[in-house]
């Protein structure tokens, strides 16, 4: 049975993560192409709009921000595997 690694282990985490990070990002530039498509009527406000965009997409840039640095550790740890079989 072959064992996985850190970085394996890592990289396909990252890869779903980067799948549902692109959904999820799909979905939000719907909504936002939505409400630009559809001024406010009773009920519905623009600021409030704005504020549930503006609040999923910093969730949107913190995600990012984290596969980034996982995207980081990755390419260390590759790089720490390809000094240490020098």
């Amino acid at each position: 049975m072959a064992q996985v690694t850190a970085r394996e282990a890592l990289t396909y985490s990252l890869k779903r993560e980067q799948d549902q990070f692109a959904e999820e990002a799909e979905r939000l530039a719907k909504q936002a192409a939505y409400i630009a498509a559809n001024p406010p009527a009773d009920g519905r406000t623009v600021s409030g709009d704005l504020t549930r965009l503006i609040t999923e997409a910093t969730f949107l840039l913190k995600r990012a921000v984290t596969i980034e640095a996982g995207l980081e550790a990755v390419g260390l740890m590759g790089a720490e595997v390809a000094t240490s079989e020098q």
